[in-house]
Protein backbone atom coordinates (compact mmCIF):
# COMPACT_ATOMS: atom_id res chain seq x y z
CA UNK A 1 0.00 0.00 0.00
CA UNK A 2 1.31 3.63 -0.61
CA UNK A 3 2.07 5.66 2.26
CA UNK A 4 0.78 9.03 1.66
CA UNK A 5 0.67 12.44 3.91
CA UNK A 6 -1.68 15.35 3.31
CA UNK A 7 -0.32 18.53 3.96
CA UNK A 8 -3.03 21.52 4.25
CA UNK A 9 -4.67 24.81 4.95
CA UNK A 10 -6.02 25.55 8.05
CA UNK A 11 -8.67 27.44 5.81
CA UNK A 12 -10.15 23.98 5.02
CA UNK A 13 -9.69 22.23 7.61
CA UNK A 14 -13.51 22.06 9.09
CA UNK A 15 -13.85 20.20 5.95
CA UNK A 16 -11.39 17.79 5.85
CA UNK A 17 -11.96 16.75 8.98
CA UNK A 18 -15.20 16.17 8.44
CA UNK A 19 -14.51 13.85 5.09
CA UNK A 20 -11.30 12.42 6.53
CA UNK A 21 -13.77 10.68 9.38
CA UNK A 22 -16.50 9.70 7.11
CA UNK A 23 -13.83 8.22 4.40
CA UNK A 24 -11.84 6.45 7.33
CA UNK A 25 -8.67 8.07 6.19
CA UNK A 26 -5.57 6.98 8.14
CA UNK A 27 -2.48 8.94 6.56
CA UNK A 28 -1.27 11.44 8.75
CA UNK A 29 -2.13 15.53 7.96
CA UNK A 30 -0.40 18.66 8.78
CA UNK A 31 -1.71 21.89 8.85
CA UNK A 32 0.00 24.94 7.72
CA UNK A 33 -1.80 28.13 9.66
CA UNK A 34 -4.28 30.54 7.72
CA UNK A 35 -3.81 33.37 5.86
CA UNK A 36 -0.68 32.93 3.68
CA UNK A 37 -2.30 33.27 0.37
CA UNK A 38 -1.75 36.78 1.42
CA UNK A 39 1.82 35.87 1.03
CA UNK A 40 2.70 34.05 -1.62
CA UNK A 41 6.72 33.72 -1.11
CA UNK A 42 5.95 33.09 2.70
CA UNK A 43 3.70 29.85 1.56
CA UNK A 44 6.02 28.61 -0.95
CA UNK A 45 8.91 28.60 1.52
CA UNK A 46 6.69 26.80 4.31
CA UNK A 47 5.51 24.46 1.99
CA UNK A 48 8.21 23.38 0.20
CA UNK A 49 10.31 23.08 3.93
CA UNK A 50 7.12 20.52 4.94
CA UNK A 51 7.51 19.31 1.85
CA UNK A 52 11.24 18.61 2.31
CA UNK A 53 10.25 17.17 5.52
CA UNK A 54 8.17 14.56 4.45
CA UNK A 55 10.25 12.75 1.85
CA UNK A 56 10.03 8.90 3.41
CA UNK A 57 5.99 8.40 1.64
CA UNK A 58 5.34 7.70 -1.40
CA UNK A 59 2.84 10.33 -2.29
CA UNK A 60 2.22 13.81 -0.86
CA UNK A 61 -1.18 15.19 -1.16
CA UNK A 62 -1.92 19.27 -1.42
CA UNK A 63 -5.31 21.18 -0.74
CA UNK A 64 -3.15 23.91 -1.89
CA UNK A 65 -3.74 25.09 -5.40
CA UNK A 66 -1.64 27.71 -7.22
CA UNK A 67 -2.81 30.05 -4.52
CA UNK A 68 -1.40 33.16 -5.79
CA UNK A 69 1.19 31.59 -7.57
CA UNK A 70 2.15 30.44 -3.65
CA UNK A 71 2.76 27.20 -4.88
CA UNK A 72 4.77 27.75 -8.53
CA UNK A 73 8.08 26.01 -7.73
CA UNK A 74 7.53 23.53 -5.14
CA UNK A 75 8.84 19.77 -5.93
CA UNK A 76 9.34 16.93 -4.25
CA UNK A 77 12.50 15.00 -5.25
CA UNK A 78 11.28 11.52 -3.90
CA UNK A 79 7.81 11.60 -3.48
CA UNK A 80 4.56 11.63 -6.55
CA UNK A 81 2.54 15.06 -5.75
CA UNK A 82 -0.99 15.59 -5.62
CA UNK A 83 -2.90 18.89 -5.98
CA UNK A 84 -6.58 20.27 -6.58
CA UNK A 85 -5.88 21.61 -10.10
CA UNK A 86 -7.85 24.97 -9.16
CA UNK A 87 -6.48 29.18 -8.65
CA UNK A 88 -7.73 28.71 -5.17
CA UNK A 89 -9.81 26.97 -2.64
CA UNK A 90 -12.82 28.94 -3.18
CA UNK A 91 -12.55 27.85 -7.02
CA UNK A 92 -12.27 24.40 -5.45
CA UNK A 93 -15.04 24.38 -3.12
CA UNK A 94 -17.47 26.06 -6.09
CA UNK A 95 -15.74 23.99 -8.82
CA UNK A 96 -15.00 27.03 -10.92
CA UNK A 97 -19.13 28.16 -10.59
CA UNK A 98 -17.64 31.75 -8.83
CA UNK A 99 -19.80 34.86 -9.30
CA UNK A 100 -16.86 37.74 -9.34
CA UNK A 101 -19.23 40.11 -7.96
CA UNK A 102 -19.41 38.07 -4.68
CA UNK A 103 -16.79 38.18 -1.61
CA UNK A 104 -16.92 34.18 -0.72
CA UNK A 105 -16.51 32.96 3.05
CA UNK A 106 -16.79 29.83 5.11
CA UNK A 107 -16.60 29.39 8.70
CA UNK A 108 -13.13 29.59 8.72
CA UNK A 109 -12.89 33.06 6.47
CA UNK A 110 -14.78 34.37 9.19
CA UNK A 111 -12.90 33.87 12.69
CA UNK A 112 -9.26 35.82 12.84
CA UNK A 113 -8.37 39.28 12.40
CA UNK A 114 -8.03 39.50 8.76
CA UNK A 115 -11.74 38.21 8.27
CA UNK A 116 -14.03 40.48 6.97
CA UNK A 117 -15.26 42.02 10.29
CA UNK A 118 -12.18 42.04 11.59
CA UNK A 119 -11.23 44.17 9.02
CA UNK A 120 -13.97 46.23 9.22
CA UNK A 121 -13.48 46.82 13.23
CA UNK A 122 -9.54 47.42 12.57
CA UNK A 123 -10.62 49.70 9.40
CA UNK A 124 -13.17 51.69 11.52
CA UNK A 125 -11.04 52.02 14.74
CA UNK A 126 -8.06 53.30 12.60
CA UNK A 127 -9.55 55.83 10.79
CA UNK A 128 -13.12 56.60 12.47
CA UNK A 129 -16.43 56.08 11.01
CA UNK A 130 -16.74 58.57 7.65
CA UNK A 131 -13.03 58.21 6.54
CA UNK A 132 -13.07 54.63 7.83
CA UNK A 133 -16.52 54.35 5.54
CA UNK A 134 -14.75 55.50 2.72
CA UNK A 135 -11.80 52.79 3.14
CA UNK A 136 -13.22 49.86 3.65
CA UNK A 137 -15.97 50.99 0.24
CA UNK A 138 -12.18 51.39 -1.23
CA UNK A 139 -11.93 47.26 -0.23
CA UNK A 140 -14.91 45.86 -0.31
CA UNK A 141 -17.10 48.28 -3.38
CA UNK A 142 -16.69 45.83 -5.78
CA UNK A 143 -18.74 43.35 -4.45
CA UNK A 144 -22.68 43.00 -4.57
CA UNK A 145 -23.16 40.66 -2.05
CA UNK A 146 -21.09 38.64 0.95
CA UNK A 147 -21.73 34.40 0.02
CA UNK A 148 -21.32 32.12 2.80
CA UNK A 149 -20.17 28.59 1.39
CA UNK A 150 -21.90 25.92 3.32
CA UNK A 151 -20.06 22.99 2.88
CA UNK A 152 -22.33 21.17 6.03
CA UNK A 153 -18.78 21.13 8.21
CA UNK A 154 -19.76 23.61 10.08
CA UNK A 155 -22.74 25.35 12.19
CA UNK A 156 -24.19 27.83 9.09
CA UNK A 157 -26.87 29.31 11.30
CA UNK A 158 -23.99 30.52 13.61
CA UNK A 159 -21.20 31.65 11.12
CA UNK A 160 -24.42 33.65 8.96
CA UNK A 161 -25.27 35.25 12.46
CA UNK A 162 -21.91 36.30 12.88
CA UNK A 163 -21.23 37.95 9.03
CA UNK A 164 -25.06 39.57 9.61
CA UNK A 165 -23.60 43.13 11.07
CA UNK A 166 -20.25 43.81 8.30
CA UNK A 167 -23.23 42.57 5.45
CA UNK A 168 -25.12 44.96 7.18
CA UNK A 169 -22.34 47.68 7.62
CA UNK A 170 -21.38 47.35 4.14
CA UNK A 171 -24.78 47.54 2.39
CA UNK A 172 -24.35 44.05 0.53
CA UNK A 173 -26.50 41.37 0.09
CA UNK A 174 -26.24 37.66 2.58
CA UNK A 175 -26.29 34.64 0.25
CA UNK A 176 -25.54 30.91 0.82
CA UNK A 177 -24.45 28.49 -1.18
CA UNK A 178 -23.96 25.01 -1.18
CA UNK A 179 -20.53 23.05 -2.02
CA UNK A 180 -20.65 19.13 -1.64
CA UNK A 181 -16.88 19.60 -1.10
CA UNK A 182 -16.50 16.85 -4.56
CA UNK A 183 -12.79 17.67 -4.97
CA UNK A 184 -11.56 17.53 -1.24
CA UNK A 185 -13.57 14.24 -1.13
CA UNK A 186 -12.06 12.70 -4.38
CA UNK A 187 -8.59 14.42 -3.24
CA UNK A 188 -8.63 12.31 -0.03
CA UNK A 189 -10.15 9.15 -1.34
CA UNK A 190 -7.54 8.78 -3.84
CA UNK A 191 -9.86 9.43 -7.53
CA UNK A 192 -7.96 11.68 -9.13
CA UNK A 193 -9.54 12.72 -12.00
CA UNK A 194 -8.88 15.73 -14.82
CA UNK A 195 -9.53 18.40 -11.92
CA UNK A 196 -5.94 17.16 -10.22
CA UNK A 197 -2.56 17.95 -11.16
CA UNK A 198 -0.26 14.73 -10.49
CA UNK A 199 3.33 15.19 -10.09
CA UNK A 200 6.31 12.70 -11.08
CA UNK A 201 9.28 12.64 -8.61
CA UNK A 202 11.53 15.39 -9.24
CA UNK A 203 9.18 17.83 -11.28
CA UNK A 204 7.77 21.07 -10.24
CA UNK A 205 4.86 22.66 -10.02
CA UNK A 206 4.06 25.78 -12.37
CA UNK A 207 1.58 27.88 -13.70
CA UNK A 208 0.60 25.91 -16.81
CA UNK A 209 -0.37 22.93 -14.73
CA UNK A 210 -3.74 24.87 -14.16
CA UNK A 211 -4.70 26.13 -17.28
Amino acid sequence: MEKKILIACAMQQDEIEKYRKQLNITYPVVYLQRGLHRNPSVLRNLLQQEIDRHQDVDIILLTYGLCGRGTEGIVSWNTELVMPRFHDCIHQLLENHVDKNSLYATRAWTIDKESIGGQCSTVLAAYGRERGMEVLDTIYGGYEKITLIDTQSYDIKKTKDGLKRPAELLNKKLAVEPSDCNIIRKLLSGKWDCNFVHLEKGERVTERHFI
